[in-house]
């Protein structure tokens, strides 16, 4: 069996997964061949567990999956997502505050490692900053620490990319604050 074929067969079983479990919601998706020699991911789903009636919760997630790179030699997935976001739901100051974007082999941080640089934590983020704009938050915030010092510029890259404000209070160590506002 080909890899593209173990692929296609991996992300279908995964993407019926996700439909099938009421706790989610898929943001976005695609389908396409993987191109040989290809280093992005062309299969993937980006899915969340944020409902908007459920109002008992604060803190949500949203996940990327990917067979890419990510099936074993038994045609099984690695691991159920390469890539999440957490985020606390503040209703009453309408805002939204990512408490971590990480990837598949980095620690808890709000930087990340890209899983492979395949672009699955600006998948996240894009998919979040949607979800934010849908549900009508007014602004999305978030800390820098110490843990992200090592991939700090790729974080001043990915951020401000995405029209993010960043305020450094120390380069060396990677603390900051981040800001985007959707809405005044």
């Amino acid at each position: 069996m080909t890899a593209q074929i173990e692929y296609d067969q991996v992300y279908a079983k995964r993407l019926a997964a996700i439909e099938k479990d009421p706790q989610y919601t898929i943001l976005s998706s695609m389908n396409r061949p993987q191109a040989s020699g290809e280093h992005q991911a062309t299969q993937y789903i980006v899915y969340t567990d944020y409902k908007p009636d459920n109002l008992k919760r604060n803190s949500f997630t949203i996940s990327v999956y990917t067979p890419f790179e990510n099936v074993d030699k038994y045609g099984h997935s690695k691991a159920d997502f390469q890539s999440q976001l957490l985020f606390d739901l503040n209703r009453w100051e309408n805002s939204m505050h990512i408490t971590v974007l990480e990837t598949l082999g980095s620690e808890s941080r709000l930087a990340f490692y890209d899983f492979q640089n395949m672009g699955l934590s600006q998948l996240a983020l894009k998919a979040f900053i949607n979800l934010a704009k849908k549900v009508d938050v007014a602004q999305i915030d978030g800390n820098l620490s110490s843990f992200d010092r090592e991939n700090f510029a790729k974080l001043q890259h990915i951020f401000t990319k995405f029209a993010f404000t960043l305020k450094i209070a120390d380069s060396d160590q990677g603390i900051g604050k981040i800001l985007l506002t959707l809405k005044d």
